[in-house]
């Protein structure tokens, strides 16, 4: 029943085919949430006029600029602790581990 599964490119495009869906679901996932800060940042003008009592002028130029600098944040921020993830995992070997006393 399950012959073909012997067949050395059928298990390789398998294989290929699930990484290809984890990558997929990370990247789509990773655009909805910039998409959501994006969203989050442009009505900060808003938020912030009505509820803190800020003076920011609302305009299509504002906007797009608070949601262009929250979604540059995010980008700023997702390399930033990508790389200090990256550095953990190398430095890992070389850490110690705190003996108890």
């Amino acid at each position: 029943m399950l012959e073909f599964l012997a067949d050395q490119s059928v298990l390789v495009f398998f294989v290929i085919f699930i990484i290809f869906i984890v990558i997929a679901y990370k990247l789509v996932k990773f655009l909805f949430k910039t998409f959501m800060i994006g969203l989050v940042a442009a009505l900060f003008p808003v938020v912030g006029n009505l509820f803190l009592g800020l003076d920011i002028q609302i305009s299509l130029f504002n906007i797009v600029w608070f949601a262009a600098t929250g979604i540059g944040l995010f980008l700023l921020y997702s390399v930033l602790r990508t790389g200090w993830r990256a550095l953990s995992w190398v430095r890992r070997p070389t850490k110690r581990k705190k003996e108890t006393k």
